[in-house]
């Protein structure tokens, strides 16, 4: 009762007095925007502590450097005797709410300053947090991480800047927990990707045009030309683990966080949060996008042993079976590293591409089955979907009789398989028909 009844005056004062002209903003919005600023500004008059504890939800999440319950670990705080020599602040700026107004996130700067004699620099940043209405009506916080910037990105009186957008049909509730298991499907395939062939590749096919990408030490991107030059240059490979995800009972925002690993020539570790948001098609698109890199030599908190070679070429093949195309690229992928003379890790690297989309990819890598001395037939016949599908019709007819003189001669496939679709009207892949059984 403490707490709530500290609460219930300082959003009493922040309405009273009034931050910013938040009267377009949509109800459930102001409330967490306005329960946000309370939360900062107890932190200036009370401490992190007794803030913290106050307004992150029990099961609230923080990381340092690995993630922790910030109730738990609050709460076993001694009490602070001595004067605060740093100041925390900070401010909403951006953010969204779900339409069911459930579900919604903030960003915005961060400021610390030195109130001792010594007066060091003042540090500036930009917070992440999520927040969920509680069963009791309040916002908490869910997950909170941050990242240093080199100089304010804004002024804490900024003006509060939303990307909600009414919906033109009334949000129907939709089962949450099939919700969340759909969102984290997608966020597995979207790392999928990033690990068989690069982040690039993810980013480009789910980062919104509206997002905001936030690394420490470094301004944010923002805005589609920053956010294309910024995707363009993600060419490592990108491993990780989803944790957590939860999604707004109207089924329109979620998040996730979880562990990740960079590779290349930079490599790191660290912890990710992702906000994705549906698009008026109805289709997931990244809008927030953050991470908390480990200091060098630091492990991901709980990581897995790598797996054996046994146990990795079983995950493949179930994956490629089951057409689970994403989870069997990066699976092949990791065979191929091993074995690199893997003619079947190879085509069956190439194929998976070609169901991805990634149709550049999938002919290097069919080429290279070949090479190895592959299956012949069903690898001219692949490769011949794949430059179809790209546009290169010779290459593909090329590689479509290479199929037939190897003997595959299925004319039920040729007929029906929609890859090919693109060649159908020319004379020579009648001519080539003819030649089938």
């Amino acid at each position: 009762m403490k707490f709530f009844a500290t609460i219930s005056i300082l959003l009493l004062a922040i309405s009273v007095f009034g931050w910013t002209d938040d009267k377009d903003l949509p109800a459930p919005q102001l409330e967490l925007v306005n329960t946000e600023r309370a939360f900062a500004k107890l932190a200036v008059d009370r401490g992190v502590t007794e803030s913290f504890i106050a307004y992150f939800a029990e099961d609230g999440i923080g990381f340092n450097p690995h993630p922790f319950k910030v109730q738990e670990t609050f709460r076993k705080r001694p009490a602070q005797t001595t004067a605060r020599r740093f100041i925390l602040n900070w401010a909403p700026a951006f953010g969204d709410v779900a339409q069911a107004g459930d579900l919604g996130w903030n960003t915005g700067p961060t400021v610390v300053e030195d109130t001792s004699a010594e007066k060091s620099p003042t540090r500036h940043g930009m917070f992440f947090s999520v927040w969920k209405k509680q069963n009791d009506g309040t916002w908490r916080v869910v997950l909170d991480l941050g990242a240093d910037t080199p100089a304010a990105v804004v002024p804490l009186d900024a003006p509060f800047t939303t990307s909600f957008r009414k919906s033109k049909q009334p949000a129907a509730p939709v089962d949450i927990e099939k919700a969340t298991a759909a969102l984290l499907d997608l966020e597995r395939e979207f790392l999928a990707t990033a690990k068989s062939a690069n982040a690039a590749q993810a980013y480009k096919a789910k980062l919104s045009d509206d997002a905001r990408v936030h690394r420490p030490d470094v301004m944010p991107v923002v805005g589609k030309d920053a956010l294309r030059d910024w995707v363009a240059k993600q060419t490592m490979t990108l491993t990780g683990a989803p944790i957590k995800s939860d999604v707004s009972r109207s089924g329109d925002l979620g998040y996730v966080y979880g562990s990740y690993e960079l590779g290349g020539d930079k490599p790191e570790k660290g912890y990710y949060a992702r906000v994705w948001k549906r698009d008026e098609k109805g289709m997931w698109h990244i809008v927030m996008d953050t991470v908390n890199p480990l200091p060098a030599g630091v492990a991901i908190a709980g990581a897995a042993p790598a797996p054996t070679a046994a146990s990795l070429s079983k995950k493949a093949e179930e994956n490629y079976i089951a057409q689970r195309w994403a989870d069997a690229a990066a699976a092949y992928q990791e065979i191929v590293k091993e074995n690199p003379n893997s003619a079947e890790a190879w085509h069956r690297l190439g194929t998976s591409q070609i169901g991805l989309k990634q149709y550049a990819d999938a002919i290097k890598n069919l080429q290279q089955a070949i090479k190895s001395g592959g299956t012949g037939a069903l690898d001219y016949y692949n490769l011949a979907c794949a430059y179809a599908l790209s546009g290169e019709k010779d290459k593909a007819l090329d590689n479509l009789e290479k199929a037939i003189s190897a003997g595959f001669t299925e004319r039920q496939q040729y007929q029906n398989d929609t890859d090919l679709d693109s060649l159908r009207d020319s004379e020579r892949f009648k001519e080539l028909m003819k030649r089938l059984p």
